[in-house]
């Protein structure tokens, strides 16, 4: 049996168990960071209509609202 005082098993106990922490922290910062949602301003269209934002997965510059068709144009943002 290894000999060890109460206060070194206690310390081993908490340094265990803030490895455990941060090896679950990582992890959780790491899932999030890869299936986070990246979108980018010039993929955004906003129907003046209706008032729908959909995403096209094409550069255009000129489209119709999947919902109520009418004409929408890419804005675009100056910084």
């Amino acid at each position: 049996m290894i000999g060890m005082s109460f206060a070194d098993a206690l310390f081993a106990f908490l340094a265990l168990w803030l490895i455990y922490l941060a090896v679950l922290w990582l992890r959780e910062l790491n899932r999030v960071s890869h299936s986070e949602w990246r979108l980018s301003n010039s993929r955004l269209f906003h129907c003046d209509k209706c008032h729908h934002s959909f995403v096209l997965k094409k550069m255009e510059n000129l489209t119709r609202c999947p919902r109520c068709n009418a004409i929408c144009i890419a804005k675009r943002n100056k910084l």
